[in-house]
């Protein structure tokens, strides 16, 4: 996969640019806040149609401007394909007080409008390390679901739609909470329709579930074997699953036979291990969520919210037994997350019929000599890769070699021949 030309309009802070880049090494050269990991977040916008600096889109469109638009043109599989998304606002020039902007958004592909940023699934693969994936490790468990879910999609056609269904289902059970809780009561009715949508909420939550679990058990392992050379064979990575929710009885009462039987499997299916991942059916995760539906159902309609299923779930990941976010160094964060991402670039390869791009946003220049030949060794010489950095003087000389390197300053992009001594 080839990106070959970018152009930007009003994005961010350039006005205009136009990049034809190198098909293996490019190295964006720039002080801070110039615009170098802006170009990265276009091509990324592009592939997965999120902004991940951006709060709202209004903050994609350069100060002063009224509309912006970013074009890509890539090869994949031998053709020659484009995306185009712009941004429009219907309320007139944009400013950094615009925090309640209307725009209007139309995304292309090929040329051929799309309804939805879901066209963009599967067409332009990257893969991307930023120092924002850190939060992989530090942040909220948001961070940890949005990064195997799009992995997941760049994997499988068919998660892209498995997971907008069931965002609607939880929106329309969200809809029956609300309303129920501002009825104030809870009718024979209303119990039979909770009982219908607890059950599709089961059963399209387990499916993703039982995704998410397959792809940690092709992804965990390989982290494994990163983290251990990484780290010189002296901490073992490990990882966990978990379902997001209070104890399974709490403030339960009347317990019959089938529901005591049913305990068990509360409790076994809480949190997963890794090496018990194979034997988990996508049927018994299903009971699991439906139980946890009925033992906080109060506490759902009170807060008029879903609060168990996939969109809550967590990952955990663990060195030598212990909590990464609470005990990991920053250094022995960073090698964890560097892990996962050589093996989320090692899953994608193998999954696709060609390399995919590889960005990487200000972080080379962070890992130490070891770390860099890790990540050479895993990118090769024939992936497209886009590297931006403030300084070129910590570099391996074979990221250097053969590389194609621009300037960035103040939002204006010039191809140098020769990097600027830093």
């Amino acid at each position: 996969m080839r990106i070959t030309k970018i152009c930007l309009e009003n994005f961010r802070n350039y006005e205009s640019a136009l990049l034809e880049p190198h098909s293996f090494g490019n190295i964006i050269l720039g002080e801070n806040a110039q615009g170098k990991s802006n170009l990265l977040e276009a091509i990324e916008y592009a592939a997965t149609g999120k902004a991940y600096r951006a709060a709202k889109d209004f903050e994609l469109v350069r100060h002063g401007a009224d509309s912006m638009k970013l074009d890509i043109s890539f090869e994949a599989e031998g053709m020659t394909e484009s995306i185009s998304i712009s941004l429009k606002s219907k309320t007139g020039v944009l400013s950094s007080n615009s925090v309640t902007a209307s725009l209007q958004r139309e995304i292309k592909v090929n040329g051929v409008k799309q309804s939805s940023t879901a066209a963009l699934k599967r067409r332009l693969i990257v893969v991307s390390f930023k120092s924002q994936d850190l939060n992989i490790v530090r942040g909220g468990p948001a961070f940890r679901r949005d990064w195997i879910d799009i992995l997941l999609c760049n994997l499988r056609a068919s998660t892209v739609g498995r997971l907008q269904q069931y965002q609607k289902i939880v929106a329309q059970r969200n809809r029956l909470l609300k309303m129920i809780s501002e009825n104030g009561r809870f009718s024979a009715s209303d119990k039979e329709q909770l009982k219908t949508w607890d059950i599709q909420v089961a059963k399209a939550g387990a499916e993703i579930v039982k995704e998410r679990l397959n792809l940690m058990t092709q992804l965990i392992p390989l982290a494994e074997k990163h983290h251990e050379r990484l780290s010189g064979k002296r901490e073992k990575l490990s990882s966990q699953y978990v379902f997001k929710s209070k104890s399974a009885r709490d403030g339960y009462q009347n317990h019959d036979q089938d529901e005591e039987d049913d305990d068990a499997l509360r409790e076994k299916m809480k949190t997963f291990n890794i090496d018990d991942l194979r034997n988990a059916e996508t049927k018994e995760i299903a009971k699991i969520i439906y139980l946890m539906l009925k033992d906080i159902r109060g506490e759902e309609i009170a807060r008029k919210q879903t609060l168990i299923g996939p969109h809550r779930d967590d990952i955990s990941f663990h060195l030598d037994g212990k909590s990464a976010m609470n005990f990991g160094s920053q250094g022995q964060q960073r090698s964890l997350v560097l892990s996962l991402k050589l093996a989320e670039l090692e899953a994608v390869r193998g999954a696709l019929n060609e390399q995919p791009v590889l960005l990487l946003d200000d972080v080379l220049a962070e890992l130490d000599l070891l770390r860099q030949e890790v990540l050479m060794e895993m990118v090769g010489s024939g992936m497209q890769t886009f590297v931006t950095t403030t300084h070129l003087s910590s570099f391996k000389p074979e990221w250097l070699a053969d590389s194609q390197f621009f300037n960035v300053e103040n939002g204006c992009l010039s191809a140098v021949r020769e990097p600027i001594p830093r």
